[in-house]
C-alpha cells in the first residue's frame, strides 16, 4: 500500500514520468493520497491509549487488525509498520498526527526489539531462534496486541508462542523474525531532530 501511495504521490506533483498527467488527475491523486495517509493514522494500533505500531494487514470495513492465511493471525507487524513509518518520514511537511504516529511507532521498535539472537538453520531442526552474543536486533514476525510477546501461527490455524512448535514446513518456509525496523530506526536517528515530539504536544 505505500508503494501505491508513493506512486499517487508522484503523480500528484507532476514527478519524473508523470510530468503529463493533467491538472485534474493530479488532483484527484492528491486527494486519493491524503485519504491514504488518514487510513494509516486510523489503523496503528493502540493499546491503554498509546499508540503502537500497524498490523500485516487490516480489515477492510472495521479497520482492525485482522487474518489473512491460515498461520497469519490479527497482531502487530514489525516489517510492514517498518515500511509506513518510512512513507510517513518522508512526507515533507508532517502534521501533528503524523508526528506523533512515527514517534509512537519508534518507541515500539525500540521496545520490541531482541538482541543477542539470530534466526537460522540448525542442522536436522530446521530454522530456529538462536543465541547469538552480538548479533541483531531482531523482531518478530508478529506480536500479541498488549503484551508485545511473539506469536507463531501454523497451518492448522493453530498460534504456539515459539517457533519450534510449528511445523517443519512452516517454520522453514516463512520469516518469522526480521531486521526490517532497523531502517526506520536509523532513519528516525535524523527525522526526529527535524521534528521533535516536544513541538506537537
Amino acid at each position: 500500500m505505500t508503494d501505491i501511495m508513493n506512486l499517487l504521490r508522484e503523480v500528484s506533483k507532476a514527478k519524473g514520468d508523470f510530468v503529463f498527467v493533467p491538472r485534474a488527475v493530479r488532483k484527484k491523486a492528491d486527494a486519493s493520497l491524503k485519504r491514504g495517509i488518514d487510513c494509516i493514522l486510523a489503523t496503528q494500533v493502540i493499546v491503554n491509549g498509546h499508540r503502537t505500531a500497524w498490523a500485516q494487514q487490516h480489515d477492510v470495513l472495521t479497520l482492525r487488525p485482522t487474518s489473512a492465511r491460515n498461520y497469519e493471525m490479527p497482531s502487530v507487524s514489525a516489517a510492514e509498520s517498518a515500511g509506513v513509518a518510512m512513507f510517513l518520514m518522508n512526507i515533507p511537511k508532517p502534521s501533528r498526527e503524523v508526528v506523533t504516529a512515527v514517534h509512537a511507532a519508534c518507541a515500539w521498535f525500540e521496545k520490541t526489539k531482541m538482541t543477542d539472537f539470530a534466526y537460522r538453520f540448525v542442522a536436522g531442526q530446521g530454522r530456529l531462534l538462536v543465541a547469538a552474543p552480538g548479533n541483531g536486533p531482531l523482531w518478530p514476525r508478529y506480536a500479541e496486541i498488549g503484551s508485545d510477546r511473539p506469536l507463531f501461527g501454523d497451518r492448522d490455524k493453530t498460534v504456539h508462542d515459539t517457533v519450534d512448535e510449528i511445523s517443519m514446513e512452516r517454520r522453514n518456509g516463512y520469516a518469522w523474525f526480521n531486521s526490517t525496523a532497523q531502517q526506520a530506526l536509523d532513519r528516525y536517528v535524523t527525522w526526529k531532530k527535524i521534528h521533535p515530539l516536544d513541538r506537537v504536544r
